[in-house]
């Protein structure tokens, strides 16, 4: 896969805008943290973590808990011909429409939905008082824009990261991770994650048990940006899933800290637990600087 992380480097730095001058504000980056029974990690410190960037060590960082800051959530759905041929397609919307009443509760937090086959359909931002009257366009058929759909959702919907606003960013994509309609490719899509700053949380409609190409694009999604792949999801572990997905969005952390002094736009980190520390880290590979 190092092919892939060379073109998603390329293509940020080929799409970014001009830094303007100013004072540096303190990046976040989100942390999933589990232990060796992946369960998530309470009361993390930040003596807990070694952060590097650019091979350089981060050595002032203070952490912030994701279910302090704002959440801004959106949820993207495929609802295309494939996708209406998988068998747990509504049973696992049903999920998603009580997972976002139980996550979507403080009076900032805020939510959009997309829906897209050969076309793209997005509500605008959304506050909990709001939800009660949004109906959704789940006609299903057509081709399948998946990669273009999710840039849409990170470009114009979240926008880059204001690292001046601490947000919570989370995406959950709901598809089998087929593309026949995009005019972009899967990395651009990664690419335009990466500058909203959201992390994904893929969900498959498959049920077959074999990993295709879609399972695996959702999946490498997922991980590049520090988020989680779901499969071959049964009834039973449906409510399960979203379950462990709200889990991990209230009980993530952000490392926030000034970036070394560097010119890069994009800035490669890396994330490990302290010595001796058993601990699993999930996030993502990379952020744009845009200051």
């Amino acid at each position: 896969m190092r092919w892939a992380g060379t073109a998603i480097l390329a293509l940020l730095l080929g799409t970014l805008a001009s830094a303007e001058n100013g004072a540096s504000p303190k990046v976040l980056i989100p942390l999933i943290v589990t232990d060796s029974h992946q369960r998530l990690v309470s009361g993390l410190t930040p003596a807990s973590l070694l952060i590097s960037e650019q091979k350089t060590l981060v050595t002032e960082v203070s952490l912030l808990h994701g279910a302090d800051l704002p959440l801004e959530l959106g949820l993207v759905i495929d609802t295309s011909s494939s996708a209406q041929n998988d068998g747990n397609f509504k049973e696992i919307l049903g999920g998603a429409k009580d997972f976002v009443n139980d996550i979507v509760r403080g009076p900032e937090d805020r939510i959009f939905f997309l829906t897209f086959a050969t076309k793209t359909e997005a509500t605008g931002w959304l506050k909990k008082e709001q939800l009660g009257g949004v109906s959704l366009n789940v006609k299903m058929g057509g081709g399948t824009a998946l990669y273009d759909s999710v840039a849409i959702a990170c470009r114009e919907r979240m926008g880059a990261r204001d690292w001046n606003k601490p947000t919570r960013r989370v995406l959950i994509v709901i598809s089998d991770g087929d593309d026949n309609l995009s005019h972009i490719t899967r990395d651009d899509a990664a690419s335009e994650a990466l500058k909203s700053g959201v992390v994904m949380f893929t969900l498959s409609t498959r049920m077959s048990g074999n990993r295709v190409r879609g399972e695996r694009i959702l999946e490498y999604w997922a991980r590049v940006t520090g988020g989680e792949f779901f499969t071959s999801l049964t009834r039973k572990e449906i409510p399960k899933v979203f379950a462990r997905i709200k889990e991990m969005s209230d009980g993530m952390y952000y490392a926030s800290y000034v970036p070394p002094a560097s010119n890069n736009r994009v800035h490669e980190i890396e994330v490990k637990p302290a010595p001796k520390g058993k601990l699993e880290v999930s996030y993502p590979r990379r952020y744009v600087w845009l200051q």
